[in-house]
C-alpha cells in the first residue's frame, strides 16, 4: 500500500495492515450492476468477494489454526444497523452471504462504529507499535445520509487507518456518491476513494482491491 497511499512513513517499516470490510447491504444493492448489465449488484460484489477471500486464503498460512477458519471480517449497514458477519472465507462465503438482508436506507456510521469495535476489540490490548493498521475495505453504491458524520470521524482518526471506499453502480447516484466520498477523500492521505461506474467484472473490482491490501 505503500506505493498507493501517502503515509508518511517513508524512513519506517510500514506497519502490517488488518483488512476488514465494510459492506453496504441496502436495497438499492438489488438493483442492475450496469445500464446493460441486468446482474443484480449484490451478485457481480459477492463474486468480487470470493475472489478477494480465496486470495486471502491462499495467502494466510496460519488459516486452518484459526477460529472459524480465519477469513475477511465483514461488518454490514443498512438502515441504521449493523452487523457482524465474522470472518468470510472460501468455506463459509456462500452460507454467510446467504444469511444477508438487502433492504433500507443508506447510513454508514453504525457500520463503521461496529467495524471500529471490532477492531479495537481485538487488538486493543495490544501496544500502539505493535497492532496491525485498520485497512477498512468499504462497498457501497450510495452517498449515506451521514456522510458528514463518518468524514469526521475519518479525520479524527487521520493517520490510525486507511480507508478504501469502492463506489459500484451508474448513474446519478453513482455520481453523487462519488462526489461525497472524494471530497472526504480530498481531505485526508489515508482514504482512497475508487469508482466502478457500470463495472460489470468481478475480477476487475477484486484485484482493485487486492492491490490496496497488498
Amino acid at each position: 500500500m505503500a506505493n498507493e497511499m501517502n503515509t508518511d512513513q517513508s524512513t519506517q517499516a510500514e506497519p502490517e495492515k488488518e483488512p476488514m470490510l465494510l459492506l453496504d447491504t441496502t436495497g438499492s444493492m438489488n438493483y442492475r450492476t450496469s445500464a446493460t448489465d441486468a446482474t443484480p449488484r449484490k451478485d457481480t460484489i459477492r463474486e468480487a468477494i470470493s475472489i478477494i477471500v480465496s486470495e486471502l486464503a491462499a495467502a494466510d498460512s496460519q488459516a486452518a489454526e484459526e477460529e472459524e477458519g480465519g477469513g475477511l471480517r465483514t461488518i454490514t449497514f443498512a438502515d441504521g444497523q449493523a452487523h457482524d458477519l465474522g470472518d468470510l472465507n472460501p468455506n463459509n462465503l456462500r452460507q454467510k452471504w446467504g444469511s444477508i438482508r438487502w433492504a433500507g436506507g443508506t447510513r454508514i456510521m453504525p457500520g463503521f462504529n461496529l467495524l471500529l469495535k471490532t477492531y479495537t476489540d481485538e487488538f486493543g490490548s495490544q501496544p500502539q507499535a505493535e497492532r496491525p493498521l485498520l485497512l477498512a475495505l468499504v462497498i457501497t453504491d450510495g452517498e449515506a445520509d451521514d456522510t458528514e458524520a463518518f468524514r469526521n470521524v475519518v479525520a479524527r482518526a487521520a493517520g490510525s487507518m486507511y480507508v478504501v471506499l469502492a463506489i459500484i453502480g451508474y448513474g446519478p447516484e453513482h455520481d453523487q456518491a462519488l462526489q461525497a466520498y472524494q471530497q472526504v477523500e480530498a481531505q485526508n492521505a489515508h482514504v482512497r476513494v475508487i469508482p466502478f461506474a457500470g463495472e460489470t467484472d468481478p475480477e476487475k473490482i477484486a484485484n482493485a482491491l487486492l492491490r490496496m491490501i497488498a
